[in-house]
Formats: C-alpha cells, sequence, structure tokens
C-alpha cells in the first residue's frame, strides 16, 4: 500500500515538473525577442499635426514628431528604469530627468569645469547621418554638426529669452569634442544642452535641401528610425534605421534595435475612433488615456495592459496681470476660491487628481509643498468659499463681478466642458467668463505674440524646477502667459540658476520657498488639478513597461526597443 502511494506521489510529481517545464518553456519562448512588423500607436497629442521639422523654429512638439529619427547628446537612462535598476520611473517625467538617471546619447562622455566656465561633450565615433536621396548621403557625425545646430538654435529669432544665452561660443576641439564655453554658470545645463526641448541636432543638408528644414522629405537624422511618410491629419510613418549605433540590454544580452520594420504614429481628433482603433487591434497602443475611457476599456477589452501617469504639465487659466482686472491680487484670489474643485475633479477625472500642480508636480519630492502643509493664505486658494470670493471682488472694486475673454486654443470636447463647468462657478460669484476657442496654433500664435486674451487655459510642461519657474515667473518669457513681473522672483530664480557655489539642498530649500511664494503671493491664475491619465498597450507589445519619456517630449527610444509577438498577436485573432 505505501509502495503504491508512494509510486502515485511520484508520477504526481513528474507530472508536475513536467507541466512547470512546459510552461516556462512557452513563456521563454513568447518572450524571445522578435525582429520585424509594424507597431502603430498614438502618441500624447494625436489631435494636433507635426507643427515643424526645423528644430530652429522652437516647437515644443518638435521632440514627438522628429525624435524618430533626430538625436540629443543626451537622454534618459532607460536602463536605470523599470526594465533595470528602477531608479526611476520615466513615467511623469515630462522634461524632468534626475542626474542619475542621465547617460549620453550622442555624446559618449562629457565633463563640466568650473574655472573655466565649460562643458566638454566626448562624441561617440562611428555614428553615422542617414542617407536621404536629394539631401545627403551617408557620413558620419562629427563635433562640427553640434557646434552648427546649436549655432542655429541660439541665434533664431524664434528662439526663447534666457535659454542659451548663457552659452559665450561652441567650439570644435576636434573631430569628436566639443566645447561649449559659457559667460554664467546655469545649473540646469544638462535640460538646455543635453536632453531637453530645443537642443536636438539637426543636420546642415536638411537646411540647404530644396524646400529647407521645414520640408518633411527632407527630414533625417541619426536615429533609430527614418521618416517615411507624413499624411495631415492621418499618420507620420517612420521606417527602420538598419544601420542604427545604438544597442539595447535584455536579460543580460545586448542587441540591435529597433526590433519593429515601422512605427506608425496615427493623428486621430476623435478620442473615440481612437478606442475602437485600439479595441479592434489597429492601434497597438494608446500612450494617453482619461479615466472615463479607460474604465470602459478595462471592461469592454480586458486584454489590456495598463499604466498610471500624473499629467506631464503645469495647467492653469493664465490671468494676465497687465489688464484689469487681473492686476488686482483679490481679484485672482477670488476666482480661485469659486472653484469647487472636488466637484470638479470628480466630475473631469473621476476624483484622481492633485490639486497642487503649479508650480511644481508631487514629483519633485525635494522642492514640493503639499495642500495640507501650505501657509492658510496658499491654503485657502484651494477651498470653495463662494462668499469669501464674492467680498473679495467688492473690496477690489467689482462688487457686481465683470466680463473677461478666456481663450483656448484646442479641439478637445473634454477640455471644453471643462471650461464650462468653470465659467458655471464664476457666473456664481458674478463673473462672466466667455470662453473664446481656436484652433491650437492660433491659441499659441497669440500668447507667443502677446495679444491673447485676458484670460488663456494653458498647459506647459513642468520642466525642472527651475525651468517651470523660468517659463510661467519670469518677467519677458515665451510662456509667461500671465504677464507677470516681479522682481523677487526674477532676482532670486537668477541666483539660484547661476550661483554655482550653492549645494543642492541649499538651493531645493530656496525653490521649496519660492514655490510657496508664487501661489501665495503671485497667483498667477487659476490654478487647476493635475489628473492622472493611463497608457494601454496589448500583450503582444513586449519589452514595454509603461515609460513615456526618456526627455523632453521624446517616447521614440522607447518605441525602438519594443517587438511585436506576432504569434500571440494571431492567437488572439488579430
Amino acid at each position: 500500500m505505501k509502495q503504491g502511494w508512494e509510486k502515485a506521489i511520484r508520477i504526481m510529481l513528474i507530472a508536475i515538473i513536467t507541466v512547470f517545464s512546459l510552461w516556462i518553456t512557452m513563456a521563454t519562448a513568447a518572450e524571445k525577442v522578435q525582429y520585424g512588423g509594424t507597431l502603430t500607436f498614438t502618441d500624447m497629442y494625436p489631435q494636433i499635426n507635426p507643427m515643424s521639422w526645423d528644430s530652429a523654429d522652437w516647437n515644443w512638439k518638435h521632440g514627438y514628431d522628429t525624435g524618430f529619427y533626430i538625436e540629443h547628446l543626451m537622454m534618459g537612462n532607460l536602463q536605470k528604469g523599470p526594465r533595470g535598476a528602477n531608479l526611476f520611473h520615466f513615467k511623469n517625467v515630462g522634461a524632468y530627468i534626475p542626474p542619475e538617471a542621465v547617460r549620453g546619447e550622442l555624446a559618449e562622455s562629457w565633463e563640466v569645469n568650473k574655472k573655466p566656465l565649460q562643458i566638454i561633450f566626448h562624441l561617440r565615433k562611428g555614428v553615422m547621418w542617414q542617407e536621404k536621396p536629394g539631401v545627403m548621403k551617408a557620413r558620419e557625425f562629427v563635433a562640427d554638426d553640434v557646434v552648427y545646430a546649436i549655432n542655429r538654435l541660439k541665434n533664431s529669432r524664434k528662439a526663447i529669452p534666457m535659454y542659451l544665452t548663457w552659452i559665450d561660443r561652441i567650439e570644435a576641439k576636434d573631430k569628436h569634442t566639443v566645447i561649449f564655453h559659457l559667460n554664467e554658470w546655469n545649473t540646469d545645463w544638462g535640460y538646455y544642452t543635453g536632453w531637453g526641448y530645443y537642443d536636438a541636432i539637426q543636420a546642415p543638408e536638411q537646411e540647404k535641401a530644396p524646400g529647407g528644414a521645414r520640408q518633411w522629405k527632407n527630414a533625417c537624422g541619426t536615429g533609430p528610425f527614418m521618416l517615411e511618410e507624413y499624411k495631415s491629419a492621418h499618420s507620420v510613418i517612420f521606417k527602420k534605421n538598419p544601420n542604427y549605433w545604438d544597442k539595447t540590454i535584455i536579460d543580460g544580452k545586448q542587441y540591435k534595435f529597433p526590433f519593429v520594420d515601422k512605427a506608425v504614429s496615427m493623428l486621430i481628433k476623435d478620442p473615440s475612433t481612437m478606442l475602437t482603433a485600439l479595441r479592434t487591434g489597429k492601434l497597438d497602443m494608446i500612450t494617453l488615456m482619461g479615466w472615463r475611457n479607460m474604465e470602459e476599456m478595462k471592461k469592454t477589452t480586458p486584454e489590456l495592459i495598463w499604466s498610471r501617469s500624473l499629467g506631464i504639465n503645469a495647467t492653469m487659466i493664465a490671468l494676465r496681470f497687465d489688464r484689469k482686472p487681473f492686476d488686482d491680487l483679490r481679484v485672482r484670489r477670488a476666482l480661485n476660491m469659486a472653484i469647487n474643485r472636488p466637484e470638479l475633479s470628480q466630475t473631469f477625472a473621476g476624483g484622481h487628481s492633485e490639486y497642487v500642480n503649479v508650480p511644481y508636480p508631487y514629483y519633485f519630492k525635494n522642492v514640493y509643498t503639499p495642500l495640507e502643509e501650505l501657509p492658510p493664505a496658499a491654503k485657502e486658494l484651494f477651498t470653495y468659499n463662494p462668499e469669501k470670493a464674492k467680498k473679495l471682488l467688492a473690496e477690489a472694486g467689482y462688487p457686481n463681478g465683470f466680463t473677461f475673454k478666456c481663450t483656448y486654443g484646442g479641439s478637445s470636447s473634454e477640455t471644453i466642458d471643462y471650461l464650462s463647468m468653470i465659467k458655471a462657478y464664476l457666473a456664481k460669484i458674478g463673473v462672466n467668463m466667455e470662453i473664446e476657442v481656436m484652433t491650437y496654433p492660433a491659441g499659441l500664435t497669440q500668447m507667443i505674440k502677446k495679444v491673447h486674451n485676458a484670460g488663456y487655459m494653458y498647459s506647459t510642461d513642468h520642466g525642472t524646477p527651475l525651468t517651470v519657474l523660468r517659463k510661467i515667473f519670469l518677467t519677458g518669457q515665451t510662456w509667461n502667459a500671465s504677464m507677470i513681473s516681479d522682481k523677487h522672483i526674477d532676482e532670486t530664480w537668477k541666483r539660484l540658476n547661476t550661483d554655482a557655489k550653492l549645494t543642492q539642498k541649499q538651493r531645493d530649500a530656496e525653490l521649496k520657498k519660492l514655490g510657496v511664494y508664487t501661489i501665495e503671493k503671485v497667483v498667477p491664475g487659476i490654478l487647476l488639478s493635475g489628473s492622472y491619465y493611463y497608457t494601454a498597450w496589448w500583450p503582444w507589445v513586449k519589452n514595454y513597461h509603461g515609460e513615456l519619456r526618456v526627455g523632453c517630449h521624446r517616447m521614440a527610444p522607447i518605441i525602438a526597443r519594443i517587438w511585436i509577438d506576432q504569434e500571440l498577436k494571431k492567437k488572439m485573432g488579430y
């Protein structure tokens, strides 16, 4: 009897081991790196066409559209993210990358000298520019290319004030060494020259080709993909660069990439069309989705894989300080206190939002002050109190309220509904906000030229702590839609940015105080919550961990590391 039981147990154990071994084998086979196929996706702003293919146009969306074929000196190190050391998530990053999570891209290494003030980049050898018929032949990327690209940005008539003026001159010391000679220290030098919005290294040949640098057919670079076709309001198609220089590590083994033959970025304005495309497998992934759509898709398409991230932007209705009645702090405070934030958040974010999102997001942990720790005058702004708001308006000389126009440049019906709800709140304190809807380029152009309405609904990437303060609050800055000019902010920011003797701890402490000051003493507009968004992808999308950026609006290096499990896709009926 005992022998019979032992035999049965042995048979059962052998069966369990066999099944487990088969499962391991299948899992391993399913995760095997595969080359080929097409990845079809929507990036974070699929409703907006590419705005310019020329880096010298200083277009904030440049990294979305050109990042597939143009590279920078530096980028986020994905091996320090979820796929590796997990030091940084690369999800809620916007433009921010901590120093410990930065790697070289076109630059292999760099040095910083304080005396004299220099940043020295040592470039990778053997990196080749893509061949583009009618534009350029394949050739090696060299130091002169960096000098050309950064000087062209620096001297562009569209250059953002102060962005590159701290660079005195750029020198190609030899074929693979570039020296940035500085006229003053800049704490955020990596953001401005390495992995930021406006430091892509564009080929001289692109500008000189027939049609110039703005012509998409002339676009070329050193990146993992090559621009093959652009269809307005439909798609941007990139094909694999077979001669790409970089490699990636998966399970300790090096692989050449990109893995897919093509990456297709779909341009889709209608959210329901986009969801249908994902549900039917015509889209492999959507990188940005609101909570309502997320809940719907989880019910209808449970196979999808999900990741959550906080919206990357500081969002508000900027109120112009140079126009009445918004030159009065009491008026700006009143409009904030008229907003029922819990109700607004529940309606438009399912309650999943962060009230304090201007100037800093919560993931800037060293400088962020949560709502409960703000001083009473700052905390009061986020408290619904229409009666107090009316009293403030009366004190400011507007007992019967007033009318103002608010610009919204965009096509999102949800944002229009959002503004309509804010309009209803303001009406309760006697303020009539007239919403003027226009196209995104038209609204942005008005703001850049500073001819926008007294109210302007906008979002801007937090960037780094110093960057978001510069953009929103510094006198004369392009993205200072509120037309703020505050001596304390201007002087403090300049000192924190240019004083090389400050330790990071000292700088963070002062940045934290300055952040509270902008909320309590300045109040740049109606401060709006930061909502959480969702990324969804099918199980056949492999080697993806929810990362969104390796620099300013650059998802392309992440896309280049994804492969498609073709067999699994077929098994799932797509």
